[in-house]
This record gives structure tokens, sequence and C-alpha cells, in this order.
């Protein structure tokens, strides 16, 4: 068969090479991106409100981070850190020290999200000699096997693969949404009783090492734990003995309006696990810790081979730098703000939709879980065709949630949400 354009040819070869069990959410070719856009191979030009999945916090290709990326590469690719220091890693080290909570201070890194995640529940099992670890209902903390295990906001990420790691409880997350028979001011007392209920019926609280939770749920749909809630979490450990980790994989830097989700409720996790928007687009995970905690962690007991690579470490630290330089904290407050508000006299009265809602920006907009099916899908594929590009989330597929560069131009974010609000109104009007 005869190729007509790179377009084709590009699709061919990913369609015959590239393995199909990863999802594929289009079949665009891309070939360039800057900022919150990106051209296809056929010369279109699409608005992103994904961001590689909240990784570009900065945009894509921010001048900085290509001129720190450029540099390091020419001093240094690879080397490993179990054979040395080098300075992007510890500078970048002793960077997050600073701007994490309390007495956070001491550094392991990792190449994912989700490998962060592993070596977060080893920590935890090393450090206090326990099995046990207890998740919720709802999260999602990625596709290693480990991460996979404490995953629950779809079984379709755990079939074929049981049975996967032992001792791993799921309590329901406060999201009145996933409580159906519980009334919404009821949710946070509701959960907590559960959880009281599976140290009473079904694992010792002696017996836990680690509390996992997102402190503002991602995949599960875009929801905030109350701050309430957090901090009774975090009374709980303490009287336990049990380590309280945040996975902040998707909230860290920014995007809820604080540099880190777990400053809104004033507590500081025993194990703070970041990655995406920490690098801004290269591979890299942490996990951060206190001193203490990670000298309770054997050497040898972990390792590496990628974790902490020079050049990912040198985008981190100019991601950072960019973040702290241009007040994207402050503004991913105030847009955030600036968005929910349009956003809720836009569309928020459309029967379809239940909630327009957001913590900076870090934004969803859930439908109703009966109709979501009828709406959501169409809604993506007519924005699609607009030339915006969006995503969602949720159990039930139920909520369309924004993630924006935290520096977006004005004008792309105008535009942007326009046609968001042309691709739901006409949706909503056809079904």
């Amino acid at each position: 068969m005869k190729v007509q354009n790179k377009t084709e040819e590009l699709q061919i070869k990913g369609k015959k090479h590239l393995s199909p069990v990863m999802t594929r959410v289009t079949e665009l070719v891309i070939e360039k991106a800057h900022g919150a856009k990106f051209w296809t191979a056929d010369g279109k030009e699409y608005i992103d409100f994904v961001s590689g999945v909240a990784v570009n916090a900065v945009g894509h290709t921010h001048e900085k981070m290509v001129e720190a990326i450029k540099k390091q590469a020419d001093q240094l690719l690879h080397l490993g850190l179990n054979y040395g220091y080098y300075e992007t890693a510890v500078n970048l080290a002793e960077k997050l020290a600073q701007i994490t909570p309390g007495n956070l201070d001491t550094v392991f890194f990792s190449n994912s999200g989700a490998e962060a995640i592993d070596g977060a529940l080893k920590l935890a099992k090393a450090a206090t000699g326990r099995p046990a670890i207890i998740a919720f209902e709802g999260s999602f903390h990625g596709r290693t096997l480990g991460a996979t295990a404490i995953t629950a906001s779809s079984s379709k990420y755990r079939s074929y693969y049981e049975p996967i790691l032992g001792e791993v409880y799921h309590v329901p997350y406060p999201y009145p949404s996933q409580l159906p028979n519980v009334d919404e001011e009821d949710a946070e007392a509701y959960c907590l009783n559960q959880l009281q209920k599976l140290f009473d019926l079904r694992v010792d609280p002696s017996r836990v090492a680690a509390i996992v939770i997102e402190p503002v749920m991602g995949e599960g749909g875009y929801y905030p734990a109350p701050s309430s809630f957090l901090r009774a979490l975090r009374d709980i450990a303490n009287d336990y003995g049990i380590l309280l980790v945040f996975d902040e994989v998707q909230t860290g830097f920014g995007r809820t309006g604080k540099m880190f989700a777990a400053e809104h409720a004033g507590v500081t996790p025993d194990i703070l696990v970041l990655a995406k928007a920490l690098s801004g687009g290269m591979p890299l995970g942490a996990i951060v810790a206190s001193r203490e905690l990670h000298e309770k962690w054997p050497t040898a007991g972990h390792g590496s081979t990628f974790g902490g690579n020079p050049v990912s470490c040198a985008a981190a630290l100019a991601n950072i730098s960019i973040i702290e330089e241009e007040k994207l904290v402050e503004r991913s407050e105030k847009v955030g703000a600036d968005i929910v508000k349009r956003l809720q006299h836009s569309i928020g009265h459309l029967p379809a939709i239940k909630e327009v809602r957001g913590i900076g920006m870090m934004i969803g907009i859930e439908f109703h879980v009966e109709t979501a099916a009828a709406y959501v899908p169409v809604i993506k594929s007519k924005a699609l065709e607009k030339r915006l590009l969006i995503m969602n989330c949720g159990v039930k597929g139920q909520t369309i949630r924004l993630m924006l560069p935290l520096n977006i131009d004005k004008d792309v974010l105008d535009q942007g949400l326009s046609l968001l609000e042309e691709a739901i109104t006409e949706a909503v009007s056809i079904n």
C-alpha cells in the first residue's frame, strides 16, 4: 500500500509496532508543541488542556527549561547516583528539602510517579517492620505492581494481575459521588468510621505500615479531601505509629494553588511522593521524607539505574525556578478561581452537570453519574473536532478535568474555554 503522507506513515508504523495495551485517546501525529499549544504533522494547531496529564506545568518547551536541558546534555547525560554525586541531582534534592513541608529533607529519586509509589511502600515497610498498607477507594497511584495493588479507581487496572501485593486494604474516600447512600455532610465521618471498622474487624493498626492518600483525588474524580479529614488521618497515624503517605504526583508544584496540596490542610506527611510536574516533561519521580526515616531504610534496600538522571534533574531545577520567579503558585490560585467562576456561570446551570469545582488550577466539571456516559465522550469528541484536547476522569468517567499550564496565556485560555463551553453546550443539546 502506498503511503500518502507523513501522518499516514507514522500512524501505520505505530499501529504495527507499538503495543495496543496502552489506551490510545487520539490518532493524532504530533510534530511540535509550545506553551499550551501543539501542532500535528499535517500542520493543524490544537490547544492543549491536558499538558501531558498535568506534567507540563510551565507549558511545552519553555525556553528556560530547554536551555537547561541542552546545557546539561552537553556535560553529562548519565552516570548513576550510586557511582558519585553530580550537581543537578544534589542541588535538586536540596531545593526539594527547602520547599516541601515540615522536616522532609531527604530525597530518593526514581523515574516516575508509579515507581516512586513503589519505593515509598518499601520505605514504609522497611522503616516500620509492618506488612499492611491502607489506601482509598477511587485512588490511582500507578501501574507498577505495587502501585497497582493500592490503586482502586477501576478494576481494569487489576484484571489479570492478581494476586499482587498482600495485606492491602481499601477504605472509602470522602467523595460524595462514591458514597451514594451517605448524606454529603456525613461523608467524612462515615469514612473515618469505616477506617476504624477496618481496624476493629480486619487488621490491627499495629500491623499497618502506612496510610496512602491523594490529598486531592486525581483520576478518581478531581475531588479534594476535606482538610479536617487529612488532619484526622494525621492524628490517627500518630496514635498508632503508622506512616502517613501523601501521593502528590498530580497535585504538586502549584497545581492546587499551593506549592503542595498538603499545605491547604497544614498537614505534613511522613512521606511525600512527587513526579509529573516535578520536572515539567522529563522522566523523574521523588520520595521525600525526613532524614531520620530514610536512615531506617537499609543501605541497598532500594535503588535505581536512571533515578535522578542529570538531565531530568536539570529540567526540574529550571522548572521550579520558573514556578517561583513567575509566581505561578499564586497565579494558579487566582486564575483557577476565575476559571471556576466563569464555568459555573456559563455551563454550571446545565441539568447534565452536577458541579463545577476547583482548587487552584486543578479543576473538574462533574456530570451526573447516571448520564455521564451519554455526554462526556461526545464532549471530548466535539472538543477535538474544534482542536481542543481535553481529558476526563472519575470511576465512571464522569468528570472532565482541566490540566492547564500554570502560565497559560490569557488569550489562549479564553479561546480554549470558549471551545470547551461550545462543545459541552452542543453535546448536552443533542442528548
